[in-house]
Formats: C-alpha cells, sequence, structure tokens
C-alpha cells in the first residue's frame, strides 16, 4: 500500500508540474492570467528537454590528522563536514528540518503540488514571492552547488544563488527523478548531510559539535530547532552573530512542530523556556596544523607527506583537494606522550622567548621501523609572515622539501659513517692509526667518483687546547672524537665509499636531497644535514644494520572508511649486522668514557657528539634498541658561534655537543624509557673487534729488505726504526715490536729493528774513576694518544676520572 501511495504521489507530481510548466517556466513572478496555451507548451516541451539524472559527487568532508593512538590532532577543509548516517542524527532533528522546511516531505514525490500552486496564486495576485522548494528540491540546489564549488565555477555558482526561468524547472525534474531511486530516509540523509548552517558549518554533525559541542545523535529539541531554524538563512538566523533572530526562529519551530503534533504542549514550553546563551557551548572548528600544538611541525610534515607524493594523487592540486575535501582519515606515527616530553624538554632547557635566539630540536625515531615518534623544537608552528621571535614555519627536523629547512652541519655526529665505511672494509676497532696532526696532500686521497682532487693540502686539529699524538686504537678515536686519527683513517680508505655508506643510511644534503659532498673534510660534518635524517641513520645501527626511512603515516582511509594507499615502508640491509654492531660497540663508550661520559641513562645506549666548526651548532645523537633521538641546537639561519651565549639565565663560555645537547639528551630519553624493558645491544665478532688475526713472523738475523717482505706478505706493514746491540751481525735484524709469534690484525704496524752488533766489553776503570752505565736502548714501544688532546673536548683531568669538561 505504501509503494502504491509513493508511485501515486510521484506521477502526481509530474503532472501538476507539466501543467504549470509553462508558469514556472515564465518565472514565477509573471501573473497566471498572462500564461497563453503556447506558452505553456513550450514551458513542457522546455521541461521534457532538461536532464533528469544528477550526478551526485562525493561531498566535501573534513580530513584529520590523528595521534598513534587515535588522538585527534587536526583538521583539514574547505567546507567543514563530517557526513553521518541518519541512524546518528537524533529522531527530533529529522522531525524539526521536516516540520520548518517541508512538512509534506513523506507524501509528496519530490515537488509538492500543493506548494507550487498555492506560490503560483500568491505570487500572481501580488503579494510577498513565494518558493515552493521541497527538501528533496533543496538537496539538489545544493548538490550541484556543491559540484560548481568543487569544479571552481563561479558562474555557476551564482546561478545557482538567484532564481532564473530554468534553475526551478530543472531542480524540480532532478528532484522527481531522484525521489524515484531513492527512499526518503536517503534523501533526508543527504540533506543534512549536506545543507549550510550558520557560520560556515556544513552538515549537521559539524553543526551540533560547533554549537553544542555535543554529537548530532545527542541533540535536545531545543537544539534541533535551533539548528533547523538556520536552513533558511545560516547567516541571519546565526545564534552567535544574531542572537535574538536566532531565539525568535528557533521558537517558530519549536511552535510548528507542535502544530504538527510532533510534540507537546508541555514540551514546546520547556524547550522555548531554554536562554539561548544557556544553550550554546560554541567549540571554533580550526583548520590546519596550528591547532596541533606541540604537535604543529609534525602536522606540518604530514601534511607535505600527502602533497608530495603521487600515492595521494596524480599532481599537487588532486593531493590538496582529497586533503582538504576528501574526509580522510591520517592515522599517524607519532607518540603523544613522547611528543610532550620532547616538546617539554627542549623548551625547558632552551625556551623559545629566550634572549639568546637559539634554536633546539629532538626528534625520535623507532629502530627497525623508522616510525617517527616525536618531532619536537622550541618554537611555535605558525605559517604566516607576522609570527613572532618564539614562533616560525621552518621545521629544523627535516629536509627543505618537508619543512623549509636547509639543514645543519653535523660536526663529529657523521664519524660514525667513516667508521661504519672502515669496518666494512675489513678493519676493526682495535686498528692503530697515527693521530699526530699533519698535513694530508691531496695525493693521499682516493676519491674515484670525483675525478682529479685540486684543493689545498689538509690540515685537520682538534678541539681544546691540545693535540693527538702519537697512535691510537680506532676505539678509543671513536669514542674521544679525535679529528687527527679520523682523518688519518678517512686517508686509507676510498672518500666514495664513506659517501655511499653514508647515502644508504639516508643522510644527505637536507637542501637539495643529494648524496653529501666528497671531500676530505666530509669526515667533520660539514655538510648540511637533517636531524631527522640522522636519527634515522643511528636507528640502522641500533637495528643491526636495517636502515628504514623515516616514516610518518600509519594508515589512511576516505569519508567511507575505505583504506587507502599509502607510501610503503622503505627498509633495506644497508650494513651488516656485525659492522653495524661494531659501530655500536664503539658508541657505546661514549657514555662511558668517551666525550659524554657520565651521561648515560641507565640501560645499554650508545651516541655520539658533535659540534661544528666554531662552535655553531652542537649536536648529541643517541639511541637503544627501542629509540633513537637526535638534538641539534645552533642559531637557526646564521653562523654565529655558541661559545659565550647565555641561555636560560647561564652563561657557557665553551658549548660543545656534551654541554647542553647531551644533557637534553639524557633527559628526554630517561623519560621515554621509563617503563620500557631493558634491552642489550647485539656484540660484534671479534673480527670486527679485532681484525683478523695473523702471527708476525720470524725475521731476526734475515736482512732488512727480506725481513720487511716477510713482514709484508704476512698481511702486516713493516716499519724499520730503531737499532740495538745484539749478538745478531751488524745491519741485520735484531728484533721485531711485537715480537715473533704474536697474534696482531692484519694490517698491523710491525716495527722492525736494526742490529748494531755485539755490545761492547767493559774495561776494568781506573782508580778513582768512575765509567757510566751505557745509556738503554730506545724504546719500540708505539705511542698512545693518552698524552694529547682525545677529541673535540679539551685535555681530559687523569684518572680516576672526574665529571667530563665540556667538549665535543
Amino acid at each position: 500500500m505504501q509503494g502504491t501511495g509513493r508511485a501515486f504521489s510521484l506521477l502526481a507530481a509530474f503532472l501538476a508540474t507539466s501543467v504549470v510548466a509553462g508558469v514556472l517556466g515564465a518565472g514565477l513572478l509573471m501573473p497566471a492570467a498572462g500564461v497563453t496555451g503556447t506558452l505553456a507548451r513550450n514551458g513542457v516541451d522546455f521541461f521534457d528537454s532538461l536532464p533528469e539524472e544528477l550526478t551526485v559527487q562525493p561531498m566535501s568532508q573534513q580530513s584529520r590528522i590523528l595521534y598513534a593512538d587515535g588522538t585527534p590532532m587536526a583538521t583539514f577543509f574547505y567546507e567543514n563536514r563530517i557526513a553521518v548516517p541518519l541512524s546518528s542524527v537524533a529522531p527530533v532533528m529529522r522531525q524539526a528540518v521536516i516540520a520548518i522546511e517541508d512538512s509534506r516531505f513523506y507524501e509528496h514525490g519530490g515537488a509538492d503540488t500543493k506548494g507550487i500552486i498555492r506560490a503560483i496564486v500568491n505570487n500572481a495576485s501580488g503579494g510577498d514571492t513565494q518558493g515552493a522548494s521541497t527538501l528533496t528540491q533543496q538537496w539538489v540546489k545544493n548538490v550541484l552547488l556543491e559540484q560548481a564549488i568543487q569544479d571552481g565555477d563561479k558562474q555557476m555558482q551564482a546561478a545557482l544563488q538567484n532564481p532564473n526561468k530554468g534553475r526551478k524547472l530543472r531542480e524540480i525534474k532532478l528532484a522527481i527523478s531522484a525521489e524515484k531511486r531513492l527512499t526518503k530516509d536517503e534523501i533526508l540523509q543527504n540533506y543534512l548531510n549536506i545543507a549550510l548552517f550558520g557560520n560556515g558549518q556544513y552538515g549537521v554533525e559539524t553543526a551540533s559539535r560547533y554549537f553544542f559541542s555535543k554529537k548530532s545523535a545527542d541533540l535536545s529539541l531545543q537544539d534541533a530547532a535551533l539548528l533547523a531554524g538556520m536552513l533558511q538563512s545560516p547567516s541571519r538566523y546565526d545564534p552567535v552573530q544574531n542572537p535574538q533572530a536566532a531565539l525568535d526562529r528557533r521558537n517558530t519551530v519549536l511552535s510548528r512542530m507542535q502544530q504538527l503534533g510532533m510534540i507537546t504542549q508541555e514540551q514546546h514550553d520547556a524547550a522555548a523556556a531554554v536562554p539561548l546563551e544557556e544553550q550554546l557551548k560554541v567549540q571554533k572548528a580550526q583548520n590546519g596544523c596550528e591547532q596541533a600544538g606541540i604537535a604543529g611541525f609534525f602536522c606540518d610534515y604530514v601534511t607535505k607527506i600527502v602533497l608530495n607524493n603521487d600515492a595521494f594523487g596524480k599532481d599537487v592540486n588532486a593531493r590538496k583537494r582529497l586533503l582538504y575535501r576528501g574526509g580522510l582519515t591520517i592515522t599517524t606515527t607519532l607518540d603523544r606522550n613522547m611528543q610532550k616530553q620532547a616538546y617539554e624538554t627542549i623548551n625547558a632547557r632552551v625556551p623559545a622567548k629566550d634572549s639568546s635566539g637559539v634554536g633546539g630540536s629532538i626528534v625520535s625515531v623507532q629502530p627497525g621501523t623508522g616510525q617517527i615518534l616525536a618531532m619536537a623544537q622550541n618554537r611555535v608552528y605558525n605559517p604566516r609572515s607576522e609570527a613572532g621571535v618564539d614562533a616560525t614555519s621552518i621545521n629544523y627536523n627535516t629536509t627543505y622539501e618537508y619543512g623549509g629547512s636547509r639543514g645543519f652541519q653535523p660536526g663529529s655526529t657523521f664519524k660514525p659513517f667513516v667508521l661504519a665505511t672502515w669496518l666494512k672494509s675489513g678493519r676493526s676497532l682495535n686498528d692503530t692509526v697515527n693521530a699526530r696532526q699533519k698535513t694530508f696532500p691531496n695525493s693521499v686521497w682516493k676519491m674515484p667518483c670525483l675525478g682529479r682532487y685540486t684543493s689545498k693540502p689538509w690540515s685537520p686539529k682538534n678541539a681544546g687546547d691540545g693535540l693527538g699524538s702519537g697512535s691510537m686504537r680506532v676505539l678509543e678515536a671513536t669514542y674521544n672524537s679525535v679529528n687527527t686519527a679520523y682523518a688519518q683513517m678517512e686517508s686509507e680508505l676510498n672518500l666514495c665509499d664513506i659517501q655511499k655508506t653514508a647515502s644508504s643510511l639516508g643522510v644527505v644534503n637536507a637542501y637539495n636531497g643529494k648524496p653529501v659532498r666528497v671531500t676530505p673534510a666530509m669526515v667533520l660534518g660539514v655538510e648540511e644535514v637533517a636531524p631527522l635524517s640522522m636519527a634515522g641513520a643511528f636507528a640502522a645501527f641500533g637495528a643491526q644494520g636495517a636502515y628504514c626511512k623515516p616514516t610518518a603515516i600509519l594508515k589512511v582511509t576516505d569519508a567511507d572508511d575505505k583504506e587507502l594507499p599509502i607510501p610503503p615502508r622503505d627498509c633495506a640491509a644497508a650494513l651488516t649486522p656485525d659492522v653495524a654492531n661494531g659501530v655500536t660497540s664503539a658508541l657505546e663508550n661514549t657514555l662511558i668514557r668517551g666525550t659524554a661520559r657520565g651521561l648515560g641513562i641507565e640501560r645499554p645506549a650508545a651516541g655520539k657528539t658533535g659540534t661544528t666548526n666554531e662552535n655553531v651548532a652542537t649536536w648529541f645523537v643517541g639511541y637503544t634498541p627501542q629509540i633513537a633521538t637526535a638534538v641539534w641546537l645552533g642559531q637557526p639561519g646564521s653562523s654565529k658561534t655558541l661559545n659565550g651565549v647565555t641561555i636560560d639565565g647561564q652563561r657557557y663560555r665553551k658549548m660543545y655537543g656534551a654541554t647542553l645537547s647531551a644533557p637534553i639528551w639524557q633527559e628526554y630519553m630517561l623519560k621515554t624509557h621509563k617503563g620500557l624493558p631493558v634491552k642489550n645491544f647485539a656484540k660484534p665478532s671479534s673480527k670486527v673487534q679485532y681484525g683478523e688475526r695473523v702471527s708476525v713472523p720470524s725475521v731476526v738475523g734475515m736482512g732488512v729488505d727480506a725481513a720487511v717482505k716477510a713482514i709484508e706478505d704476512a698481511g702486516l706493514t713493516a716499519t724499520v726504526s730503531g737499532s740495538t746491540s745484539s749478538d745478531v751481525p751488524k745491519g741485520r735484524v735484531a728484533a721485531t715490536q711485537p715480537g715473533s709469534g704474536s697474534r696482531v690484525t692484519v694490517g698491523s704496524s710491525v716495527t722492525v729493528i736494526t742490529s748494531d752488533g755485539p755490545a761492547p766489553q767493559s774495561t776494568q776503570p781506573s782508580p778513582g774513576t768512575t765509567t757510566p752505565a751505557p745509556a738503554p736502548p730506545p724504546s719500540t714501544a708505539p705511542t698512545t694518544g693518552d698524552g694529547g688532546n682525545q677529541g673535540n673536548e679539551p685535555p681530559k683531568a687523569p684518572k680516576p676520572p672526574k665529571p667530563p669538561k665540556q667538549g665535543d
């Protein structure tokens, strides 16, 4: 019976509309008496020629960015809309809209014949102009308007906002057609989701949240009446801008609902008695990353991923439309608690409004996944040009493409990439290198990827007042950050291989994304890189060589909760586990007996200090098996030194990586690891620790040339130095250091000591004279690095160790 009634109403609507089509075609303002039969017939013909299929595009909806735990971070929209099913809208809201906008909604077939005739008669008789749009027609108009807005068709937008001869007929025919395809409840649902309410709120759900801070499912009678009253004129009946007009209109809706028997007198009176100011609880909808607060810079980073990646559209415009209209839900990797800890730590240590102007950042990456867990800096995110000294849109942690920063020189935090290349070449942590300061001629550098190197000879120095001296183990050179020792290591390697190692770990030029420049000074971190890249690289050390490109997005769904493709996880074995474990083993010592000793976090951890030339920036990059974190301090956009700077009332005469960056890292990592299980790093093999071991051959009694050849044939390096008395014939080999049979690593240096022949026979001294004792032979033991400066820090106090002086 219901189906028969529906069919009849559709037929009646069509017939009645056809009869008056001539009138409507001439305009609702034309008197009926002036319409001729010919005009009517022409109007019917015109009506028949109109399209009857309505193309319904997806409605523009707000997109949301969420923390990893689902907590909202930010919203983006051109039209603030959240579409909901009709079942999620309070029944009283449905009643209120029907009562005031289209009380015969469930009776007509899309065009209300009674309303049309009433409007024609009224308009023809000279009364106030009346419309006769049903909810279905209003929905059709909104669909057409939405399409014009999305297409950027300004002319169509203007036409739809103003009556004309053809628009009303077109809407009627499309409404009748829509009623054939959709149920009444589907049409009502669509209308409630597309309609504009006051203050730029599209759809009943966002309007409910904006005006009452509640979902549309929880609307009260007075709430529903207020919202329904806005539909006729959203600006005129906006309760914020025009409270009295909105109140009067609300009560009109309540009266109409009572008149139609939808509510009782008692319900009417109770709702009408509620003061408007008591009813309203406005919660303004913020648009963009400024609302993300402490996560503003990360939010901006996520939006740039969406806009720059073809996984989200064929071009930037398509991706922007998707972000601002597509109703996306973007779940990110950001840990809400860690983000809070990062933000509070960096801002407590280096306040945003500090007169020093020093900038600082913290960024954390999860080893083994590349997930960005925290990204903070001591500035407020503000994309506007008038941002104050404590605000900026530049993200210190990311590359230029994803945040506008050109990056910062990493200083000695680049040395682990040289160490990784050293270990990849088959060398070990306990190999000895010459740490004496010297000038390296161009001829020593191996740079086949660069071609001829024509720069001046290079004379690297160590930080502080002392100088590196003698030989030292690579392990010691690492944890004490000895520049001269690392320059010597670099001279024995292919510099292009160092570049490849850094690139495989994601460390590239922050501005142009190209590999770091191949130059001898690269070991000292002269190329500008991003803190996020450094955290990602050190995370790979903690993941036994598995590098995962830092990622910010876990999942993206569209407005229909359908999961969309996202940039794929990009992980690769950049280093062998043994090499990575060797780097970690050396960097663990940084916190135990090196440049950052005393700044550990009560569990296995590893890291590296960094100080750039002239102390312009300082770093600490460190990690556990669970979290890798980079801390950077410097003067954004300036090459001003940090030496002598006063931060938060404390003056720092000299600023090194261990001065403030490492303590910030320590404080933050202690917080983030609370409650996490203690995990140990895997140990490197004996080969990585000590190298491939061979026996020193027995060459005593041989000629020097033959001895040198035998030593080199064993994979060792021979150095002829010193002589001593011996029963071996003069000029031949008297001894080696280490001695024959000693097990040493391949490539180790063996000192060859020649014979002076037998010692002369002693003579009896004359009475009253004294014969001086013969001078002992010169020592052949290699010198160590203990006597000079041990890296980029001032000389350390003798053992037992005191708290470290501030150094790299």
